[in-house]
């Protein structure tokens, strides 16, 4: 048809062309806004006329108009191609389709990252796993320029703190940290993967020792685990402090760099009652309690696993106890199952797994009694008649 090259017209093809390429999809263009001449809109009310007498006539509102794209079709019939009438009109964008450009994107991309991580695939699995959009592309490159970065200096012969490589690679010191929003589990891929190792470590303690390999050192000094009574038998200078501090049953932080580089040798003769809550530690000293007591404080860390891995390793009896809630019950098992810990809760308690579970916080009177042993000068006496007993070694 002739009048569809109307000039009169042509801001309807216009319009149309402009949606399409955001859209990328005629056909998902129901209607558009133009301003339209009366001589345009004319020629789009005979178009519509056509089709029978169907609905109400095309009106300027505002000098613009409101045209249903999908009755203009079909009252132009069927031989008639919207991507036909845009070639020959106002032409077809040169970029269309962003899903397509997207793919394109993503190819350029990832083409990219092979030709920057050539021989890390399981990190660029792990990566192409997490997908990529265009609102991210900026973030992910930045991200695959820090771990090529790396890729080329790792293993170092003389070994850096983490950040200090983060900022090597990226500007920003934090940017490796092994807590979100930090991106270290993406370095600890890496170095799993320039090391040699099948299967990339989960728990806190192996990604540190992991990445202690490459030749990067993660914060090993800020936190500790907090120990008393605990009977050392190594000859080293931790062990050497360990004994000092019972000698005069005093607290000792120690922490993974303790651990890690001056790792003691504790006693398996008596089991060691590891609790969640600084406060009964804080509580034993108070009591003059004499057994062998640790403190992880909460949610484990590298050091808390570090610890539990080397009372594991020497055979020294772990009883565990935290808070009868939802997160201490998952603390509790994640020790039960890794580190064979018996685990001490009140009698007649349960794990914690629902929010409408009964709660029972280690700062319960009879809980502290049932862990350190009664104390009949507490302030605030018993809360029940028994809690129960500990279990034997």
């Amino acid at each position: 048809m002739s009048d569809l090259h109307d000039p009169e017209v042509r801001p309807l093809w216009q319009a149309i062309r402009d949606r399409f390429v955001v859209t990328g999809d005629l056909m998902t263009i129901k209607s558009v806004t133009v301003p339209l001449s009366a001589a345009g809109l004319a020629r789009i009310n005979g178009w519509l006329a056509r089709a029978g007498p169907r609905k109400t006539r095309l009106t300027i509102t505002n000098n613009r108009v409101s045209v249903p794209v999908h009755r203009v079709l079909a009252a132009l019939g069927p031989t008639v191609d919207l991507a036909s009438i845009l070639r020959d009109t106002v032409g077809m964008p040169e970029v269309v389709q962003p899903r397509r450009r997207i793919a394109a994107m993503k190819s350029d991309f990832w083409s990219y990252a092979q030709a920057a991580l050539p021989d890390t695939p399981h990190l660029l699995q792990h990566l192409r796993a997490g997908g990529l959009s265009e609102t991210l592309a900026d973030e992910r490159l930045r991200l695959i320029n820090a771990l090529a970065r790396a890729r080329q200096i790792l293993p170092l012969d003389r070994p850096v703190p983490l950040p200090r490589m983060s900022y090597y690679c990226s500007r920003d010191p934090h940017y490796f940290d092994l807590n979100p929003p930090g991106l270290g589990p993406k370095l600890v891929l890496l170095a799993a993967e320039i090391l040699g190792e099948p299967v990339t470590p989960v728990a806190p303690n192996e990604r540190f020792a992991l990445l202690v390999r490459a030749g990067v050192y993660p914060d090993r000094l800020s936190t500790t685990v907090l120990t008393l009574n605990i009977t050392a038998i190594g000859d080293g200078p931790v062990d050497d402090a360990l004994r000092a501090a019972a000698a005069c049953r005093r607290p000792l932080h120690l922490s993974l760099y303790d651990l890690t580089v001056y790792s003691p040798r504790i006693s398996n003769k008596a089991p060691i009652t590891v609790v969640e809550n600084p406060s009964v530690v804080e509580e034993a000293l108070t009591r003059g309690y004499q057994r062998p007591l640790a403190c992880t404080s909460g949610a484990l860390s590298a050091v808390d696993h570090q610890f539990l891995t080397q009372l594991a390793s020497d055979r020294v009896p772990i009883h565990y106890s935290g808070d009868c809630d939802p997160a201490g019950s998952l603390i509790a098992e994640v020790v039960r199952a890794r580190f064979g810990a018996k685990i001490i809760m009140p009698t007649g308690g349960k794990l914690a797994v629902n929010a409408s579970d009964v709660v029972v916080y280690q700062e319960d009177e009879a809980y502290l009694d049932l862990l350190l042993g009664p104390d009949p000068s507490d302030p605030f006496g018993t809360s029940l008649s028994s809690c129960g007993t500990l279990p034997e070694g």
